[in-house]
């Protein structure tokens, strides 16, 4: 009869102890880093953005039982751009647009500051010009149709206003020559958002 009281002795011992455990471990205030990705809403097709970073650090502070309940993995910070104007714009995280639970202390926040670049965007028609893929060698006198010869372009207007040809991908004369007539790629320069079309043809006429 002793053994069984000492056994049920230890047993309530063993489960005040994990419950003990359980509400100093649960209920200490732990901290975890938070990757936030950054989501732009209201966005113009007229206007490229660029925002730096794409995500923020967010560290908090809370209980591991809060913790282990908080729905982090489709935590996103949303941005509106729509009261935003051409321009480089210095904008400070906003925070309260998470929603976090009350009692989920925000310790640190990197970077503070976020960059949205907004570019106006136009287009533009413009002629291509063919590239080779080297000059040895050349036919001596040889004339090359391009259809068709002018292309559109879309771009940041700054862009369009310095560019004025859109080239071929390298072309080899002597095949040209031979075959009288292929299609080729064009080359996007740094800054372009499409070209349209993507391909031209290209004759060879002596």
């Amino acid at each position: 009869m002793r053994f069984k009281r000492e056994h049920r002795l230890k047993i309530i011992s063993f489960i005040l102890a994990v419950t003990l455990w359980y509400f100093v471990v649960l209920g200490k205030p732990v901290e975890k880093d938070l990757e936030i990705p950054i989501i732009l809403k209201n966005s113009n097709p007229n206007y490229l953005v660029e925002i730096s970073p794409s995500e923020v650090l967010l560290k908090v502070e809370a209980t591991r039982r809060i913790l282990r309940n908080f729905p982090n993995n489709n935590l996103k910070l949303e941005i509106d751009i729509s009261r935003y104007s051409s321009g480089v714009h210095q904008i400070r995280v906003p925070i309260e647009n998470l929603n976090l639970p009350s009692d989920l202390k925000v310790k640190e926040i990197k970077p503070n500051l976020i960059t949205l670049v907004i570019k106006r965007v136009g287009i533009k028609r413009i002629p291509v010009k063919p590239t080779y893929e080297t000059e040895e060698n050349f036919p001596k006198r040889f004339k090359l149709i391009i259809k068709p010869s002018y292309v559109t372009i879309k771009a940041p207007v700054e862009v369009l206003v310095t560019t004025y040809y859109i080239p071929t991908q390298p072309l080899d004369i002597l095949k040209l020559k031979i075959k009288r007539e292929i299609e080729a790629d064009l080359v996007l320069p740094p800054g372009i958002l499409s070209v349209y079309p993507k391909k031209v043809k290209i004759f060879y006429h002596e």
